[in-house]
């Protein structure tokens, strides 16, 4: 970490030392940044960043966390410290990780702090089979509010809407993904092809192209906290969304935008297990369907105002108990 920013860190920590949300230090993807965001907000200003990925190591003091997101790139560090005391919601296991997560130790944990509130169905799946109580809780970003609901969206934000499919060169794989690239180039073609097709068909002048992926070496924290919330303030003021990024599509359903959830690509049991309940609360469709949708009709199949109230109670109780 960068010194400038260990010692904002620290300041912050001197602010409160009760109260935590995650933070992310080498992730690229902004949609982690969305979920502290929206943890956060439920919390309140003077709340501590800790690292999703140090748990294991956190020596601070006795801090009530938010446990919310994707879990985790270093799954060896699991369990976290006595000093976190969690709320665990909106949780979602990695299936990469779930081998060393739910080790012995690893499941003693999730039953000290059962019921887990799963943001997806797999994760309640998961967990159920190794004996912890768990529910489905849904995500944290369906409680964010639009600061600009008094104003009508317009043009169209196409946030990473196909971006799994762009083939890629790996030095790693170099040679594999020599030999598979035409065929790849020609399947992302394609949904490109449909993509734009769909996007000039609806006639809007105001069109937004966007990633929710950065350059994680080249941000300091707080930056890329800005830059989720720059995000977010995007996805508000816009008529349409149309991504293959779940936080981009919660945030946009909370905040009252018609979004667009792409599967093109999303076929990887990583990527199919993350969507398991949660797609619900959005439109899916894929690039082929694209030629067939009227905006004006498509719906969620679930409403997400219920489990947006119920995710905001737990996460008040949680705060005011004494525990």
């Amino acid at each position: 970490m960068k010194k400038k920013e260990s010692k904002n860190l620290n300041r912050y920590e001197m602010k409160s030392k009760s109260k935590g949300f995650l933070f992310y230090r080498e992730s690229n993807n902004l949609g982690d940044y969305i979920q502290s965001i929206a943890a956060k907000k439920l919390i309140d200003e003077r709340a501590v960043p800790i690292d999703r990925e140090a748990l294991n190591s956190y020596n601070g003091p006795i801090t009530k966390l938010i446990m919310n997101g994707w879990f985790m790139e270093n799954s060896k560090n699991w369990p976290p410290t006595d000093n976190i005391k969690p709320l665990m919601i909106s949780f979602h296991i990695n299936p990469i990780a779930v081998k060393n997560m739910l080790k012995p130790i690893g499941v003693a944990f999730f039953k000290k702090h059962e019921p887990i509130g799963c943001r997806d169905l797999y994760t309640q799946n998961v967990l159920t089979q190794h004996g912890v109580e768990s529910y489905f809780s849904g995500c944290l970003t369906l409680t964010l509010k639009n600061k600009n609901k008094n104003k009508t969206g317009e043009g169209i934000l196409v946030l990473g809407a196909i971006d799994r499919i762009k083939p890629k060169i790996n030095l790693k794989s170099f040679i594999l993904d020599i030999l598979k690239f035409p065929k790849k180039y020609k399947k992302y073609k394609t949904s490109r092809i449909r993509l734009n097709s769909f996007i000039k068909r609806l006639g809007d002048s105001k069109i937004i192209y966007s990633s929710q992926i950065v350059k994680s070496n080249a941000y300091s924290e707080q930056e890329k906290f800005s830059l989720a919330e720059k995000q977010l303030d995007l996805i508000s003021k816009s008529r349409l969304v149309i991504t293959s990024r779940i936080h981009t599509a919660l945030p946009a359903i909370s905040l009252g935008v018609k979004v667009i959830f792409l599967t093109d690509g999303l076929d990887h049991i990583n990527q199919k297990s993350r969507l398991e309940g949660l797609s619900d609360y959005f439109y899916c469709c894929n690039t082929n369907d694209l030629k067939n949708i009227d905006i004006n009709k498509i719906r969620p199949k679930k409403n997400h105002t219920t489990i947006s109230l119920s995710l905001k109670e737990k996460v008040k109780k949680f705060f005011d108990s004494d525990k």
